[in-house]
């Protein structure tokens, strides 16, 4: 018979979810022009009221409350705090006084993330992130929100910086939809640099807040086996993916730039935000020199945004970070988009376990965070994934309480995977 798995003391157990994806009603932002273009968004969806949580926070995290997580990452849109480039909304700063509130009132430890994808549509105007000038807009932007939010204890400065300027520069799958390795390159740099802004800007108001950035990584299988030439190819986008972010922050060198380092840089993470969810994996396809996929090719089963499960590809990356990083690690995103409760289910306790494997090989991993608290808006993707814990009728804004969810909370009262679960789902039996 199997043993309990047992997390640390006080680990912090919650979800996630972004400002954009789920509050409704954000009119004034690039992703919002984005999705009037026909065809742009999958069967042409808005994001429109989304789950209308700007209303509904206070219902939503007595929710998340009552199921026992003690903890939830949520974020603060730019667009309404700064709708034009001299204007600061006083309306909407209070308006996140309250949800902060909230999250107290209902004992969950909040994480606010600054940026989250989004710009204000005057900042896009400019160039965004594209232009090293801009930065000083951002950096306006932290310092209204460290003068006015000094109750933060920790602030997640920048979202998958990667998964940004990948999105928006090099796919094309976001504003201003160009293509452009030059774009994506600069993009990353800049963004890189935005973080360490925010970091300074926070600590210069808050010097006792705790303050990290929110970095996706990946896991390029093929850097370990495959073919020479293809293990070259994962090298590379590893590289430009997630070790120039690691680098950085532990050295503080220039993204991109060679040999050139910046104090200012280095140092810039009291913690760092972990988000996992899949391989990337490189393939060969008809037509085609390589093609990205991720999932494995002997995957029979995928997610809504057909991924594949690759939880040890997890456990090497947390590794990977604690190595290089040495500081303390939260789990900020990992999940699945799935209709199938009991696959949801196997999902987030197989990661869980690898997550405790980490631990106790010596990672300094102290809380979990899943994507996401509820359904969501998912980008160009629409409405279709369903990521939730709890589940979004969107025609009535009606919770759906899932049965991961019940799961999820029971791990999170007892801080344990039950002997029960583990026979259950044969966790160890892989």
């Amino acid at each position: 018979m199997s043993e309990d798995i047992l997390f640390p003391e006080d680990f912090l157990w919650g979800s996630a979810i972004s400002a954009y994806q789920t509050e409704g009603g954000n009119y004034s932002n690039d992703w919002f022009e984005h999705e009037q273009k026909v065809n742009q968004i999958k069967n042409n969806d808005r994001c429109g009221k989304a789950c209308d949580h700007y209303n509904l926070f206070e219902s939503d995290h007595e929710l998340i409350s009552k199921y026992d997580q003690n903890a939830l990452r949520t974020g603060i849109e730019w667009s309404r705090i700064m709708p034009s480039e001299n204007e600061v909304n006083e309306d909407e700063i209070e308006h996140y006084h309250k949800v902060i509130e909230s999250l107290e009132r209902n004992k969950l430890t909040s994480f606010i993330n600054i940026h989250h994808f989004t710009v204000p549509l005057w900042f896009s105007s400019k160039g965004g992130f594209l232009k090293k000038r801009n930065l000083k807009y951002f950096e306006k932007y932290c310092e209204i929100l460290s003068k006015n939010f000094p109750e933060v204890k920790y602030w997640n400065t920048i979202n998958e910086p990667n998964i940004f300027a990948s999105m928006y520069y090099l796919y094309a799958e976001g504003p201003p939809s160009k293509q452009s390795l030059i774009a994506f390159l600069r993009g990353t740099r800049n963004i890189l640099h935005a973080h360490a802004i925010a970091y300074h800007k926070i600590k210069e108001y808050n010097p006792k807040s705790l303050v990290g950035i929110v970095k996706n990584f990946p896991y390029f299988i093929q850097k370990e086996e495959g073919k020479i030439w293809v293990k070259i190819i994962a090298k590379i986008a590893d590289k430009f993916f997630n070790q120039v972010t690691l680098d950085m922050l532990r050295t503080g060198k220039d993204p991109f730039i060679p040999f050139v380092k910046k104090k200012w840089l280095k140092d810039t993470s009291d913690f760092i935000g972990f988000n996992y969810y899949n391989v990337a994996n490189f393939v060969r396809k008809k037509g085609q020199f390589i093609d990205l996929e991720m999932k494995l090719p002997n995957d029979k089963r995928v997610t809504q945004m057909d991924w594949g499960v690759y939880p040890l590809g997890f456990y090497k990356g947390l590794m990977r970070v604690h190595k290089e990083l040495k500081i303390p690690m939260y789990v900020t995103e990992n999940g699945l988009a799935t209709l199938d409760d009991n696959f949801r289910q196997e999902y987030i306790l197989k990661h869980l376990v690898q997550v405790k494997r980490a631990i106790d090989e010596g990672a300094d991993i102290r809380g979990f965070f899943y994507w996401g608290a509820i359904d969501n808006f998912e980008w160009n993707e629409g409405f279709e994934p369903r990521f939730g814990l709890i589940g979004v009728d969107y025609a009535t804004q009606e919770r759906i309480i899932r049965n991961a969810t019940k799961m999820y909370g029971s791990i999170a009262k007892s801080n344990r995977i039950t002997a029960e679960l583990i026979e259950k789902f044969d966790l160890l039996g892989d």
